[in-house]
C-alpha cells in the first residue's frame, strides 16, 4: 500500500531517510534529518509517499514542486526514491514511481525529472523500465557553496 505521508508518519519515515542518506555515503545526522523531514511534512513544501507492507514502512518517494519557464508551468523534481534492501525486487520502486507520476499529472504538472548517480545501475534500470528517458540534451552543473 502506498499513501501520502502526514506529519504523524515522521517516526516511520526517518529510518528510510537514514537508509537513503547512507546509500549516498552521507553521515547520519538524526537531528537534521528529523528537522528537515518534519518541516517539509508540516509545511507541505514537499510531497512524500510512503510504501507500506504489514504496517511497516518499506520505501518512500519525495517530490518538490518548482516551475519551468521552458514548459510554462509547474514541474516536479523527484528528489528521493528509496526502498529498504530487504524489500527490493518486489515492485515497490515501480509502485512509488507510478504514484508520483499520477500525483504530478493530477496536479497539472508539465513535467517531472530526477537525477541519480551515474554508477547507480540498479536505479537506472528501474527508471528506464518504467518509461523514464535519459536526458541527452542538457548538461548539469553544480556550484560550490
Amino acid at each position: 500500500m502506498i499513501r501520502l505521508a502526514a506529519p504523524s508518519d515522521l517516526e516511520s519515515l526517518l529510518p528510510l531517510v537514514r537508509g537513503y542518506r547512507e546509500f549516498y555515503e552521507r553521515e547520519h545526522d538524526a537531528p537534521r534529518e528529523r528537522e528537515f523531514m518534519e518541516r517539509h511534512l508540516r509545511e507541505g513544501t514537499s510531497t512524500v509517499f510512503i510504501a507500506w507492507s504489514d504496517e511497516r514502512a518499506i520505501g518512500f518517494v519525495q517530490l518538490f514542486r518548482t516551475w519551468s519557464t521552458v514548459h510554462l508551468g509547474p514541474v516536479y523534481v523527484l528528489e528521493d526514491l528509496f526502498v529498504k534492501p530487504d524489500a527490493r525486487g518486489a515492485g515497490v520502486a515501480t509502485a512509488l514511481l507510478e504514484r508520483a507520476a499520477t500525483f504530478a499529472r493530477e496536479s497539472s504538472a508539465t513535467g517531472m525529472f530526477l537525477e541519480t548517480a551515474a554508477d547507480n545501475e540498479r536505479a537506472r534500470l528501474v527508471y528506464e523500465r518504467n518509461g523514464w528517458t535519459r536526458e541527452g540534451r542538457f548538461i548539469k552543473y553544480n556550484a560550490r557553496l
